[in-house]
């Protein structure tokens, strides 16, 4: 797009950038309009470009007296551009981390709830916010992923989130608006220096630029580069992070130990956010690992991590439980006749049995005949063919099944036998034979098998 200082905004020079993001105009559009000059650029170009489906949603904070005025005037400005336009309204709230920080974390988790399938959510954030972003970064610490900066787009909620201003200066958005005489809302608070952003802003960047002139282009080259390095890096991530889990997505220790220490580290990362958790930081990051470089004498774990959610350890197996996740320890029991699936008392989960040549339990010796389904009875002894009555607790420990998930075991009977715990085991003397047509069994949420039988 050539050089930042000479590039000129306009609804043409936006239509390339969208492109250039995979944007087209089958994809809907919704933009966060602020109302101010920025958004106000970017919404009235976009409304030049007739985009087939487009809308824009204002933000009030509540934080300044101005507030629900600036939403009325947000929502008459983009009428008059033929764009419709909604308020919501967030509650900010003391999450303990600054006003600034508070009201990001509320407003992209209003505009998450508010997006509608596959569409596009367009902020405005050009190539000084970018700049400005990653000297915060910077300051703070920050590893590779907070030097590459804003992403130009990522995947978000149940769409996308696009940035395509990230190579437009604000210089440029500025004399865009001025061109085309559109009004907009001046905050007064982003002139407020307590606010570590406007610091950077108003104080340290013109000194930064006052010395190099191009300062903008420069670090939105670094960016470029540092986004890439950080693709690359992903990629070896979760291709270490693939083997470092088992089936049922817990991390298998001897394998994450068999890296090095900062490779663990990114994979103990990913891993957590596969679960929705944010990164931790690098000294919660190494608590953590170094609690699993111990062998406990009863050779499992709990850590409770900030914010909710656990780490469990049993063995070599360390699994993740959300805040509140129930422990499953209600006692209950069925029949189910295979193939047809057996609704479990979990909301959502069934135990299914999928037919599959030589594998799974033997179709021809248990066709017709009702299978009794439970939950564990604590202090149970059972009978399992071939090794006579054992203790139910001796024998799952046996089978290397963590404390936490006895409870949510669920066990196949044939009458008193036991033949099968789905996702754990299944008895040699009921399997199918090669070439037998056999049910495989899996327990299933929301049509996704979640445990099939590993022994």
């Amino acid at each position: 797009m050539g050089s930042l200082k000479s590039a000129r905004f306009s609804p043409g020079w936006l239509a390339t950038a969208l492109a250039k993001l995979a944007i087209t105009g089958s994809d809907p559009i919704l933009v966060g309009f602020s109302g101010g000059l920025d958004s106000t650029a970017l919404l009235h170009a976009l409304s030049r470009l007739s985009w087939p489906a487009l809308r824009a949603v204002h933000i009030n904070h509540g934080l300044q007296p101005e507030a629900a005025i600036w939403g009325m005037q947000a929502i008459q400005r983009a009428r008059d551009w033929g764009v419709p336009c909604e308020v919501l309204t967030v509650n900010i709230g003391n999450q303990g981390h600054g006003i600034e920080a508070s009201a990001r974390a509320a407003r992209y988790k209003a505009l998450a709830a508010y997006m509608a399938p596959e569409e596009v959510l367009v902020v405005a954030h050009h190539a000084d916010d970018q700049a400005e972003t990653i000297v915060l970064q910077l300051l703070r610490g920050t590893g590779l992923a907070g030097a590459a900066g804003m992403a130009p787009i990522r995947t978000f909620a149940k769409g996308r989130l696009a940035r395509p201003l990230l190579e437009m200066t604000h210089e440029a958005l500025a004399d865009y608006v001025v061109a085309e005489g559109l009004p907009f809302i001046q905050d007064e608070s982003n002139a407020d220096l307590r606010f570590s952003r406007n610091y950077i802003r108003h104080e340290v960047w013109p000194a930064i630029a006052r010395r190099w002139p191009k300062g903008h282009e420069a670090v939105a080259r670094g960016a470029r580069h540092l986004q890439a390095a950080q693709h690359l890096l992903e990629s070896y991530v979760k291709a270490d992070l693939e083997r470092c889990m088992d089936e049922q997505g817990d991390l298998i220790l001897p394998q994450l130990r068999s890296l090095s220490d900062d490779a663990q580290a990114w994979v103990l990362r990913s891993w957590l956010g596969r679960h929705g958790r944010p990164a931790p930081s690098e000294k919660s990051c190494n608590a953590i690992l170094a609690a699993l470089s111990i062998i406990p004498r009863s050779r499992q774990q709990v850590l409770r991590l900030p914010g909710g959610g656990t780490v469990r350890r049993y063995r070599d197996r360390v699994s993740w439980a959300d805040a509140g996740e129930s422990s499953g320890a209600s006692s209950w029991q069925g029949v189910w006749v295979p193939p047809a699936d057996y609704p479990l008392p979990e909301a959502g989960k069934r135990l299914t049995g999928r037919e599959a040549l030589g594998q799974g339990l033997s179709r021809e010796r248990l066709m017709g005949r009702p299978l009794t389904v439970r939950s564990r009875v604590a202090g149970a002894r059972v009978y399992i063919p071939g090794r006579g009555h054992r203790s139910l607790k001796k024998f799952l420990q046996e089978l290397g099944v963590a404390p936490w998930d006895r409870a949510r075991a669920i066990f196949v009977f044939d009458a008193e036998a036991l033949i099968a715990i789905p996702g754990y085991w299944l008895s040699n003397s009921y399997k199918a034979l090669p070439g037998e047509r056999g049910w495989v069994l899996a327990i299933e949420t929301a049509g996704t098998a979640v445990g099939g039988c590993r022994k």
